[in-house]
C-alpha cells in the first residue's frame, strides 16, 4: 500500500515543526495566541500531551478544565446555527404530522416483511431524529470567524478530501466516512488543534469511526503507515483516547443513509434519483457551509435535488414530507435558502474537493457527477 502525504505538506502549510522537535505527535491545547493545539492551556495537560512517546505516561486522560466551555458563545451561536425547523423537538415534529391527512401509508406494504419491522418504523425514526440533534458540532466554528475555534474553511476542506481519498483506499462503508467527519467537526468545535496534528486527529477519526461501523478493518499499522510519518501507532492509540473522552464517548450518529433511504420509499426506490442524492448529500456533508444542520435535514434537501434533477415537474407532497421527518417546502423558507446554496456550490464550488468529484465520477458510483454537475450548472446560470 502506497502512503498518502498529508495535504497540509503537499499544500506548504507550515506548522512550525523545527519548535516542536522531540514532542510527541498527540494532540496538545494551548492558548489561542499559540498556534492550533487539542487541550486547554494547563500545566498539567501541557504536560499529558507534551510526552506522547515517552513512556512517563501509561494514559491520557482528558482534565476537567477542558470541559469548560464558553456557554455564552456557545449558547448564541445555537440560535443562529440552525433553522427553526431543524432545531424543532420530536413533539413539535407530531404536531406537524398530525396535519397531514393526505400521505400514503408505505410501511402498511411492509407488515409481513420481518426484515422491515414495519411495527416499529415510526418508534424508530423518532429516535433517530431526536438523537440526531445530540451528535451535532456545538456550532458551524467554519463559518463563525468569532469563534474561538474557528478554522479556515480552505484547511479542512484539505483534510476532508485527503480523509475520502483515505477511506476510498481502504474501501470502508459510506457509513464509515460520515462517522468519521461527523467525529471530526465535533471535535474540532470544541477544540482548538495545531495545525500540525490535524492530520493525527483526522486519521484518528477514521480509525474510530472503522472500529464502530467496519466488520474487517484495517490494521492500525496501516492508519499509521498511510500517514507518510505524519502519526505512528502510539500517537493514534493515545490520541482515540483523548478524542473519544473529549466526545463522552458519543460515537453513534445517526446515520445520514438512514434518513436517503427512508424518503427514498417515498419515491418507488428510484435507483438513479437515490444515487444522485448520495452524491449530493456526501458533498453536502463535506461542504463548509453545513457542518451544523442534521442528517436527515441534509438527506431531504438531497432527495429534493435529485428529484428535481430527474424530473423538474415533480412535486414534494404530503408522503415526501412525512417521510422526510415533515419537512415542508412552504412552511421552511430556509429549506430553500439552503437548497439554493448547495446547488450554487456544487455549480460553482467554494472549496477543493476534488477527491470527492473523482469518487463519483466512477462507474461504480454510476458517474453520477456529471449529471449533477451539469444541472446544476444551468440552474445557477438561469437565476
Amino acid at each position: 500500500m502506497n502512503c498518502i502525504p498529508s495535504p497540509i505538506t503537499e499544500r506548504k502549510v507550515q506548522a512550525n515543526e523545527e519548535n516542536h522537535t522531540g514532542k510527541e505527535n498527540v494532540p496538545q491545547t494551548v492558548s489561542r495566541e499559540s498556534s492550533i493545539n487539542l487541550t486547554p492551556n494547563s500545566t498539567i495537560e501541557k504536560k499529558i500531551l507534551s510526552e506522547v512517546n515517552s513512556n512517563k505516561i501509561d494514559t491520557l486522560q482528558l482534565p476537567q478544565s477542558k470541559i469548560r466551555r464558553n456557554s455564552t458563545h456557545i449558547e448564541k451561536t445555537r440560535k443562529r446555527q440552525l433553522p427553526d425547523d431543524s432545531i424543532d423537538s420530536v413533539a413539535s415534529k407530531t404536531v406537524k404530522k398530525s396535519k397531514l391527512n393526505h400521505w400514503k401509508n408505505l410501511d402498511s406494504s411492509e407488515v409481513n416483511d420481518p426484515f422491515m419491522v414495519a411495527e416499529y418504523t415510526d418508534s424508530i425514526f423518532s429516535h433517530l431524529y431526536e438523537k440526531e440533534v445530540l451528535m451535532l458540532p456545538t456550532h458551524n466554528y467554519l463559518m463563525d470567524t468569532e469563534s474561538p475555534y474557528h478554522l479556515k474553511s480552505s484547511m479542512r476542506a484539505l483534510l476532508i478530501d485527503w480523509l475520502i481519498e483515505v477511506h476510498e483506499k481502504f474501501q470502508c462503508l459510506p457509513e464509515t466516512l460520515f462517522l468519521a467527519i461527523n467525529l471530526l467537526d465535533r471535535f474540532l468545535s470544541q477544540n482548538v488543534v495545531k495545525l500540525n496534528k490535524l492530520q493525527l486527529l483526522c486519521i484518528t477519526c477514521l480509525f474510530i469511526a472503522c472500529k464502530f461501523e467496519e466488520v474487517k478493518l484495517p490494521k492500525l499499522a496501516k492508519f499509521a503507515y498511510i500517514t507518510d510519518g505524519a502519526a505512528t501507532v502510539e500517537d493514534i492509540k493515545k490520541a482515540e483516547v483523548f478524542t473519544l473522552t473529549s466526545l463522552s464517548y458519543n460515537i453513534s450518529l445517526p446515520n445520514p443513509l438512514n434518513f436517503i433511504r427512508r424518503i427514498s420509499k417515498a419515491d418507488n426506490y428510484d435507483i438513479e434519483t437515490r444515487n444522485m442524492a448520495k452524491f449530493i448529500m456526501e458533498y453536502s456533508i463535506c461542504c463548509n457551509k453545513f457542518i451544523h444542520l442534521k442528517p436527515s435535514y441534509l438527506a431531504a434537501m438531497s432527495m429534493y435535488i435529485a428529484k428535481q434533477i430527474k424530473d423538474e415537474s415533480s412535486q414534494w407532497d404530503e408522503t415526501f414530507i412525512h417521510y422526510s421527518g415533515g419537512i415542508d417546502l412552504e412552511s421552511d423558507p430556509a429549506f430553500k435558502h439552503f437548497v439554493n446554496e448547495l446547488i450554487g456550490d456544487i455549480a460553482v464550488p467554494e472549496t477543493n474537493l476534488d477527491s470527492l468529484r473523482l469518487k463519483f465520477k466512477k462507474p461504480k458510483h454510476g458517474m453520477v457527477y456529471f449529471k449533477v454537475f451539469d444541472w446544476c450548472k444551468q440552474k445557477t446560470l438561469k437565476h
